[in-house]
């Protein structure tokens, strides 16, 4: 059986990409480890100088909550007979995306083209172009229109 490794940011594309996955996961047959990694978010504090901190989101009410709304996204493949595990961790993107891929040794990554979280767009830019570069595995990109709707057919992009 094959693995799958879906990250997830909660955007707009978060729902066509597990659709997208789980029908690759019927097909081959595979499993589904859906994963939301989320960052440190980190603020300034002026006093008598500038400081940088990490700002403590990360509490376990938030990584529980992070949790269901994984089980949320789970819950329709269980349902069609794919197994799938969720895990919700603190850490960086790029890197925890592939540590992650290596732990449980993934057969492929899925990513949706496009994340819409405000200026927080987790598959675009530098995280979307580090995680093309650094997996031992093929990566497969869900094509996601701007406007959130989606292209009909799944294109597979193998980096």
């Amino acid at each position: 059986m094959r693995t799958l490794l879906v990250p997830i940011d909660f955007g707009d594309a978060s729902n066509l990409v597990v659709e997208k996955a789980g029908e690759l996961a019927r097909e081959l047959p595979a499993r589904i480890f859906l994963l939301h990694v989320d960052e440190p978010r980190a603020y300034a504090t002026l006093g008598d100088a500038a400081t940088l901190a990490a700002w403590p989101l990360q509490t376990p009410k938030r990584i529980s909550k992070l949790k269901a709304r994984l089980t949320t996204l789970a819950n329709p493949l269980r349902a069609s007979g794919i197994k799938v595990d969720s895990v919700a961790i603190v850490g960086l993107v790029v890197d925890d995306i592939l540590e992650q891929a290596q732990k449980y040794r993934a057969d492929y990554i899925i990513l949706g083209s496009h994340g819409h979280l405000s200026a927080r767009h987790l598959f675009s830019g530098n995280v979307f172009a580090g995680i093309l570069k650094g997996p031992t595995c093929p990566v497969i990109v869900v094509p996601v229109k701007p406007s959130g709707l989606h292209n009909s057919g799944l294109r597979l992009r193998m980096h």
